[in-house]
């Protein structure tokens, strides 16, 4: 997949089908209108091309209510292109471009730069000064000016619309299964492993502590059954993510860290970047009176993190692989079924 991030240097001679959104999560409403664009594109012989902002406009609009985000923009760019898009536009939201009306929107950008025959969005799509560009907007124009707008009806599940907002909210209740259920896999987070005080260590569980980007989402502080991708593999542990109140310093530190202790693991990943998939919520985080206190809940937090993902693993026998962004692939856990 082609990634551009200088509109005004693109000029798109060949026809194309643009899908146009924020696409936070790449969730099951936008795997919807991918899956559209894509097989209309390949239909009709036009260049896909999934069109998107970054930042989050919000972040330049009202910072204050810029929501944190499921998925990094590396995340982003692997899922969109694991469905097939050939074209990805990243267009710079700025104060400036927040300001351009959506009729130059359409004249400049989609049809002037990227020749656009079709365009493909969400019912709710807004764009444009004001976000005053909606979907019926666009169909309109584009029956001025000579293009297809296809709108996407709103997914649903279990009589819920699927929407980032509503994943975030269950990804900050610490509710994995249903949050896995609207994104069609596992919410995850990518980091770097970074030098922490080796407590897990010392306790007889060495972990691996993921640095946390401000701009992604937390889940709810607690301990959890975890997949865990490393170059290409696929480990299994136990994460605690939070503020480590048992050993919380006397000037009430309070960072927020994410631990993982990876079963059957003794390397130096130090510098490494792993992506640690949360499966299912085992506990909350709680202070303990001592560290074997601690080390006794860590062994119990470790056989029920076995047990959750010897179900996993036994499970794939009915249910087919699947992994749409996983290194950018369609194979997903090896060995591991549909969640």
């Amino acid at each position: 997949m082609k990634v551009y991030s200088n509109f005004d240097a693109l000029e798109v001679k060949t026809p194309t089908a643009c899908g146009m959104g924020n696409f936070d999560g790449v969730h099951l409403g936008h795997q919807r209108l991918i899956h559209e664009l894509v097989t209309r594109a390949d239909k009709e012989g036009l260049e896909s091309f999934v069109v998107t902002f970054e930042p989050h406009p919000l972040k330049i609009l009202s910072p204050k209510d810029a929501p944190p985000l499921i998925t990094s923009l590396e995340q982003k760019k692997k899922l969109i292109e694991s469905y097939g898009v050939k074209n990805l536009l990243l267009i710079p939201f700025t104060k400036k471009f927040s300001q351009m009306s959506y009729e130059e929107f359409i004249n400049r950008i989609l049809i002037e730069k990227l020749n656009a025959k079709l365009i493909v969005v969400g019912y709710n799509f807004q764009f444009g000064s004001g976000g005053k560009g909606t979907a019926e907007n666009l169909k309109s124009i584009g029956l001025q000016k000579g293009f297809e707008t296809l709108i996407v009806p709103p997914v649903t599940v279990n009589g819920r619309i699927v929407s980032s907002t509503l994943i975030r909210n269950m990804i900050e209740s610490g509710k994995m299964k249903e949050a896995k259920t609207l994104l069609g896999r596992p919410f995850s987070i990518r980091g770097k492993v970074v030098k922490g005080e080796a407590i897990g260590r010392k306790l007889g569980f060495p972990t691996a502590n993921v640095f946390l980007s401000p701009q992604i989402i937390k889940p709810a502080f607690g301990v959890y059954a975890v997949l865990v991708s490393r170059d290409g593999a696929i480990y299994r542990g136990v994460a605690n993510i939070g503020q480590k109140p048992t050993f919380r310093n006397k000037a009430g530190a309070c960072n927020i860290t994410l631990e993982v202790h990876i079963f059957d693991f003794d390397e130096q990943i130090y510098g490494e970047e792993i992506e640690v998939y949360f499966i299912e919520r085992i506990r909350e985080e709680k202070a303990f009176q001592d560290v074997e206190s601690l080390a006794l809940q860590v062994k119990m937090d470790i056989v029920k993190a076995r047990s959750i993902l010897d179900l996993l693993q036994k499970s794939r026998q009915n249910a087919p692989d699947f992994n749409r962004g996983m290194n950018g692939g369609l194979q997903f856990f090896s060995g591991y079924a549909k969640i």
